[in-house]
């Protein structure tokens, strides 16, 4: 459930290497090629010559450490690469699964739910458990029902309290979790993302920043959703310590949007949030405006209620 994102259909994601072969090995020699860097140049000290010819030509395939050596070689870096090669990242998500979240088939999604259960209880496979936290998160969304048994949630809570490498696939896992665990887990995990942040910005990708941002955004609104303003308060100015790149101050504006979120839920005023939204609209973020709009407003809903339907 990625509110700022708008990513409410997260998924698992995996880079086909073996159906983009041939389109690597050219891509590679185009890029060779443009800065004039021959076979042999590119190949000393790292595989035979015939074989890079071969691998360029889509013949062969070669170990994912030489590769990263051949792009060293011609001076582009892995990330780099991905962009100029245009690898895919498909979705690897059973079909049954993504086609029943796809098509919102609440019922589908229900029944889908006590199979991937089942999976989990039978063999303890993580990635099992994280199936089916996707597809209960996807019906809360639908019907605002939790269908994620206390057990399985106290599961869910110690494997991602023990997690120290926090991968995009990781930050995934939690990002559909914080509204799956109570208020203080989903606050006690966030801080270990943040305890953990320099392992993530050690990433040359900003992919796996902008992911911890993200989640951390959504954890953050997932206690204010549910009234935990303590532990709100707490994340937004752990928040603060990150040093964010230049392209990435979005997040900033973002940070600027919960404490004013805050705000309002301990004043009940109106005026500044809603200025910053309009300020927002007029430079021209519309999306994001947009995004802040409707958020705040379910905010406002639920502060009506006497306890959230989503709490349990």
């Amino acid at each position: 459930m990625h509110f700022l994102f708008r990513n409410d259909k997260l998924h698992i994601c995996n880079i086909d290497m073996e159906d983009s072969k041939m389109a690597i090995g050219e891509k590679y020699k185009e890029l060779r090629k443009e800065q004039s860097i021959t076979l042999a140049q590119a190949a000393k000290g790292i595989c035979a010559t015939s074989n890079l010819s071969r691998w360029e030509n889509g013949k062969i395939t070669l170990e994912f450490n030489k590769v990263l050596a051949l792009l060293s070689r011609i001076h582009i870096s892995p990330t780099e690469f991905i962009g100029y090669a245009d690898i895919v990242q498909e979705n690897d998500l059973p079909t049954e699964i993504l086609k029943a979240i796809e098509e919102e088939d609440a019922s589908a999604i229900k029944k889908l739910i006590h199979v991937q259960l089942d999976k989990y209880h039978a063999k303890r496979n993580a990635h099992d458990l994280y199936l089916a936290v996707i597809l209960c998160n996807q019906y809360l969304l639908i019907k605002g029902e939790k269908l994620l048994p206390f057990s399985d949630q106290m599961h869910l809570y110690t494997y991602l309290s023990k997690i120290t490498l926090w991968s995009t696939y990781n930050l995934g896992f939690f990002g559909n979790c914080v509204f799956m665990i109570k208020t203080d887990k989903v606050y006690a995990i966030a801080m270990n993302v943040l305890n953990n942040q320099d392992l993530i910005q050690k990433n040359s990708s900003s992919i796996g920043l902008i992911s911890m941002m993200g989640v951390l955004s959504d954890a953050t609104i997932s206690l204010i959703f549910r009234k935990d303003i303590i532990h709100a308060h707490k994340l937004i100015n752990a928040f603060k310590s990150v040093e964010l790149p230049q392209y990435l101050e979005f997040f900033k504006v973002v940070l600027t949007f919960l404490e004013k979120t805050l705000q309002y839920l301990k004043t009940k005023d109106e005026d500044s949030i809603l200025s910053f939204i309009n300020n927002a609209q007029a430079m021209g973020m519309t999306e994001s405006a947009d995004t802040f709009k409707d958020i705040f407003e379910k905010v406002k809903i639920l502060n009506k209620k006497k306890q959230f339907a989503i709490e349990y």
